[in-house]
């Protein structure tokens, strides 16, 4: 019993039940209380009859069939004695009772009395010396009452029945969907495009198929992207592995001197080694356990050591690096920030022409870091792409730094976005996320 659909149904159920019985109990209440109010009424209407008979023809004119009671589908006769100036009992309905001294327990307030061991409903008056006195026993009240309760409760738990029916209906149909997306999640696989399912409304269970249809969107590309990358990965460490492994060869075969083929194996490991540093490091970025703590960092003086840093390799290419700014605190993992800003400073290096500008400082969103470069720019139909992983420009090395600027912007809830700069070139842009 644990399906929404179960759950749902017990509610209604119980929902039903409950409201069955409180309506039953006020039906109860309202249909006695209208059964003794007519009952009143028709005891004080024979009353008045009654007590015109005696004044015409005196106590022995009156017969119990002179003072029915009608109700909607019953007729009772009133049952009656009169009491004489003595105090006994001249005239009764019940013969047995003439002669004799009443003695009753009345309730004026309510108009019931103990006769004989049974409760009564009785009207009384006095006219010409007689007392008048009508009653019923409430038991035929109740026999009325039992009668009408039973039609409500029929009448209510025929309706509770279709209710529910109706009630079992729509909730089926509306949880219907989601068995259905139940059942499709359970099926689906990566290598699949999308969830197979179908929306016929605007609902939120709609709603809800599309967003897993939109995640299963989103598998998919990341599978996909997954195995591109598995491909890359194996595609950029063959090169190397195949060019070591050919002049080791060259070597053994005396091909080529030993001097210029152990080169070229050296090289070839070295930049072997930097892939495969650069790939753990980015598995490093994408694993949340492993985030770099936060602390205070001052985003000028980070700048400022990172421009020391590069400026050797910067001049020997012939490169000036200007930073300006206004001196930013900001918290952030500060080893990852910096890394960011060398390898924007690196990659803005590689392609300049004779300048890279740093600017930093404070803005709306809170701060920026701007690294801007008067080279050739990235063509447009490029610029989807240069944040892929093993993406090279004309002068990229292994196509994993910007992929990882991208993941280190991703770890800090920032956004690294590329412009077109001012200076003719390619702008970098790191700003926080807007929440």
């Amino acid at each position: 019993m644990k399906s929404l659909r179960a759950r749902i149904l017990w509610s209604l159920l119980l929902v039903m039940s409950f409201s069955v019985a409180v309506t039953v109990a006020f039906c109860s209440h309202f249909v006695y209380r209208m059964l003794v109010d007519q009952t009143k009424s028709q005891l004080s209407l024979q009353l008045q009859k009654a007590v015109d008979i005696i004044r015409d023809g005196g106590p022995d004119e009156l017969e119990p069939g002179d003072l029915p009671l009608r109700f909607k589908n019953h007729e009772f006769n009133a049952d009656f004695y009169v009491i004489g100036p003595s105090g006994r009992i001249v005239a009764a309905s019940s013969e047995r009772l003439i002669g004799r001294r009443m003695g009753l327990h009345l309730k004026p307030d309510d108009g019931t009395a103990v006769l004989h061991g049974s409760r009564i409903m009785y009207a009384s008056a006095k006219t010409d010396g007689y007392t008048v006195f009508l009653y019923k026993p409430v038991v035929y009240l109740k026999s009325m009452f039992r009668e009408a309760i039973q039609l409500v409760v029929v009448s209510m738990l025929a309706s509770s029945v279709l209710l529910f029916a109706i009630g079992f209906f729509f909730i089926w149909k509306i949880t219907r969907p989601i068995t259905k997306l139940k059942e499709a999640v359970s099926r689906y696989e990566p290598y699949r495009s999308i969830l197979p399912l179908s929306r016929a409304g605007a609902t939120e269970i709609d709603d809800l198929m599309a967003t897993f249809q939109s995640m299963s969107e989103r598998i998919h590309r990341h599978h996909e992207r997954q195995i591109e990358f598995l491909h890359n990965v194996s595609h950029e460490l063959r090169t190397p592995l195949m060019s070591i492994q050919g002049y080791a060869i060259a070597i053994k075969d005396q091909v080529v001197s030993q001097e210029k083929g152990l080169g070229i194996i050296m090289d070839e490991s070295y930049r072997l080694i930097r892939m495969v540093n650069r790939l753990l490091e980015l598995s490093r970025l994408e694993a949340p356990f492993d985030s770099e703590a936060e602390q205070e960092v001052l985003l000028g003086e980070m700048a400022r050591q990172a421009v020391e840093l590069i400026s050797p390799n910067a001049a020997e290419r012939g490169i000036k690096i200007i930073w300006s700014g206004t001196e930013t605190t900001l918290s952030a993992p500060g080893e990852a920030l910096f890394q960011l800003m060398i390898n924007l400073i690196q990659n803005a290096v590689r392609h300049a022409s004779s300048q890279v500008s740093i600017t930093y400082g404070p803005e709306k969103q809170g701060w920026f870091l701007a690294i801007d470069d008067d080279g050739e720019g990235v063509p447009p139909e490029l610029i989807e792409t240069i944040f892929d992983r093993f993406f090279k420009g004309e002068s990229g090395q292994t196509g994993l730094g910007l992929a990882i600027c991208r993941q280190i912007a991703d770890t800090m809830r920032a956004e690294l976005r590329y412009e077109t700069s001012a200076m003719g070139g390619a702008r970098f842009v790191l700003s926080p996320l807007m929440i």
